[in-house]
């Protein structure tokens, strides 16, 4: 065949009646792994290069949902892990739909089925918002699909992030899937583009976090800091986490608790002069101090182990943490050498290693 309409009717005809049929070496079976994946590959002069195509009806036995996927070979090149673009039919063989999808075996092997349904599902309305930028464009929003009753199905479900759904019975021209397939191509291509990287369990990791990790207002973080609890922390080195990636670099996250345990580490003093005095908090009723990262997190990429842990936090009343951050260099350079030399072994104790001279520099950009 060379149309991509008459496949998927040949499918819907065909697929129910097969499945009654042995699995290996059935005809519908290799047309649906092979024949179809080629057809598209040639319909739309696909770069074989950058591009794997892949249909598959199940392994061993039929597959409750069968499909076609285009897989991104820099993103993955299997439906397991990763995201791309999918043809997808429904248990019924009703209908089919093209959906902008995630490996949901992935979640399922790293976080479990039920806290793997919730991560997917984060993650794919996180990235339905990011896409949201393409709407005047070519942007097929398409909020859910259903395809059954089955764990998979259901995977797929909660995996998928935008797309278009055909009724088999109802098949619009050749023409029509055929642009909708390119269109959907390149929203594929955009989101890559969006996301910066193409490791998808880093973006992952970053997006399964609380949005709370990733507050930039300093009001905001200051307040959760206030209302958190705090958290002991062992004094050993800690693996950093993923960032987010924004329009404005990489935003790494701050867990507002550690903060917190820095504080009160701190008995709610200003670290710079204990004799500064602040105003009690409504909050703690304790003197109100504000945390601040002595190796700014902007610099977390140049240091193996996190810089968001309490040997990297300090606690100064508000009048010292706005100089920190906005007073002229010789009156930051008294706070950070008097800092340094008090925070330097327990620094060393959390993996970080960074010379006077070379904070100083940090704080004169």
């Amino acid at each position: 065949m060379e149309n991509l309409r008459e496949c998927f009717i040949k499918i819907s005809n065909e697929y129910l009646n097969e499945k009654e049929k042995n699995f290996a070496k059935n005809s519908l079976g290799y047309f649906i792994r092979k024949d179809i994946p080629e057809l598209i590959k040639n319909k739309i002069n696909l770069d074989i290069k950058k591009y794997k195509v892949d249909g598959s009806c199940g392994q061993g036995g039929w597959a409750a949902v069968p499909w076609i996927a285009i897989f991104d070979k820099d993103i993955t090149q299997s439906a397991q892990e990763g995201y791309y673009l999918v043809y997808l039919f429904d248990e019924k063989i009703n209908k089919v739909y093209l959906s902008l999808n995630q490996g949901w075996t992935f979640y399922k092997k790293e976080f479990g089925k039920k806290k793997g349904s919730e991560n997917i599902k984060k993650v794919s309305d996180k990235l339905k918002r990011k896409l949201l930028i393409l709407k005047d464009r070519s942007y097929k929003d398409l909020e859910e699909i259903s395809l059954g009753e089955g764990n998979l199905a259901k995977g797929y479900e909660l995996g998928h992030i935008c797309g278009v759904e055909y009724d088999l019975k109802t098949l619009p021209n050749e023409n029509v899937l055929i642009n909708d397939l390119i269109n959907m191509l390149n929203i594929y291509l955009e989101l890559k583009h969006l996301l910066y990287i193409n490791d998808f369990s880093k973006i992952i990791e970053s997006y399964i976090l609380d949005d709370k990790l990733f507050i930039t207002n300093e009001d905001e973080l200051n307040f959760q800091v206030q209302e958190s609890s705090s958290e002991e922390m062992e004094i050993s080195p800690k693996k950093k986490l993923t960032p987010r990636i924004s329009e404005n670099g990489k935003i790494w996250p701050r867990d507002p608790s550690i903060s917190k345990g820095a504080i009160e580490k701190a008995n709610f003093l200003c670290e710079f002069d204990n004799n500064h005095q602040s105003f009690i908090s409504d909050t703690t009723k304790k003197q109100y101090m504000e945390a601040h990262h002595l190796i700014p997190l902007n610099y977390q990429d140049e240091f193996e182990n996190s810089l968001d842990v309490i040997g990297n936090i300090v606690s100064l009343c508000p009048t010292c943490h706005k100089k920190i951050h906005y007073g002229i260099f010789r009156e930051k350079e008294k706070m950070l050498e008097k800092l340094y030399f008090e925070r330097k072994k327990l620094l060393e104790r959390f993996g970080i290693e960074i010379t006077l001279e070379e904070l100083k520099e940090k704080y004169k950009k």
